[in-house]
């Protein structure tokens, strides 16, 4: 994953790092369970505990005593954080570490509509307007 220690998130622990993004606060392994059985996804209790414990050694998730004997668990890595290391991961992998080749697969190969090319448009002509700003307060 490179969040703090370069290991990549499994599906699976991807969707348990969502559902604790989502809740927003502390959760504990019953938590995180009924929450993906919300979604449909049934897991046992212990396939869940598992998973949050691997996601623990991996620094995604930190851990308190909670009440009685649960652990409750708290993120470790932002949404953003992982997202940017899982980017970065994929992009080195498959791209060589270039993001132009994917961002022309992606305009050449999926459906974009109108109103996202505008935002990529104003993305792209920021970074451009942040580049040029800087390249001239060097000089």
């Amino acid at each position: 994953m490179g969040a703090r220690g370069g290991k990549r998130l499994t599906d699976l622990e991807l969707e348990v790092m969502q559902e604790i993004w989502k809740a927003g606060e502390p959760v504990t392994v019953r938590d995180v369970t009924e929450r993906l059985e919300g979604r449909g996804k049934r897991l046992a209790y212990t396939t869940v505990q598992t998973v949050m414990n691997i996601l623990r050694r991996k620094g995604a998730l930190r851990s308190r005593p909670g009440p009685g004997r649960a652990l409750v668990y708290r993120a470790g890595v932002s949404r953003d954080e992982a997202t940017a290391s899982m980017t970065a991961d994929f992009v080195a992998r498959l791209f060589g570490g270039r993001a132009e080749p994917l961002l022309a697969h992606l305009l050449e190969h999926e459906s974009i509509d109108r109103e996202s090319l505008g935002q990529l448009k104003r993305a792209i002509e920021e970074q451009l307007g942040s580049e040029r700003s800087g390249a001239e307060e060097r000089k």
